[in-house]
């Protein structure tokens, strides 16, 4: 059985946005069963957990004897052992691991700390302004790479899972504004029915 942690308890802002909703999306994407490990957030720092996921967060992936957590590795563990969500073509799938990393590495993190910093009142207005302008920096290079394109490869793979899920944190910082293709790119994604069914059941955790 597929498994993965996730929290009983999350700050309003952070609804439909925990990554474990990746895992999530990507299991509905290839219609395997699931469960849900539930902690209450002060679990996750005690030393059971920290055993399975070090930095003490969500989610951890547990299936048939192995325990692995990232989310993007979870997504490219699934990806190839089931072999869905990625092009057979070496150099199309080469593509796709470029576009999943960078969501991962050179996007994510800026959004992050920009999201940290915009719910910070000690944070100087400056430092917030400069935050923004270089996270409007990365949207503006995946909307000029996007362009007219359905997605970042020739058909929707776990590159799309992760950039959905990371655009979707800029949309609910207002920082997509001047991209409508970025906007168009998540409503999207967000129609396959596979999203709608992990994210129903992500918020029924807190309902």
């Amino acid at each position: 059985m597929n498994r993965f942690s996730v929290l009983t308890n999350i700050p309003e802002s952070t609804k439909g946005l925990v990554r474990e909703l990746r895992v999530r999306w990507m299991l509905e994407e290839m219609g395997l069963p699931y469960e849900e490990i539930r902690y209450p957030h002060p679990e996750t720092k005690k030393e059971e957990y920290l055993k399975k996921q070090p930095f003490g967060q969500v989610p951890y992936f547990t299936s048939d004897g192995l325990c692995m957590f990232e989310t993007g590795a979870i997504l490219l563990h699934l990806a190839l052992k089931h072999n869905k969500l990625l092009p057979t073509d070496e150099i199309k799938r080469a593509h796709v691991f470029t576009w999943l990393f960078a969501g991962l590495n050179s996007v994510e993190p800026w959004l992050f700390h920009h999201f940290v910093l915009k719910f910070d009142p000690d944070a100087a207005t400056t430092t917030k302004e400069k935050a923004l302008q270089l996270i409007d920096g990365k949207l503006r290079i995946l909307s000029k790479e996007l362009g007219e394109q359905e997605y970042f490869g020739e058909s929707f793979s776990i590159a799309d899972i992760v950039l959905t899920t990371i655009l979707r944190t800029a949309q609910r910082l207002g920082t997509m504004g001047n991209y409508p293709n970025l906007l168009a790119y998540i409503e999207r994604n967000e129609s396959r029915p596979a999203f709608r069914r992990a994210l129903e059941a992500h918020v029924k955790l807190y309902e």
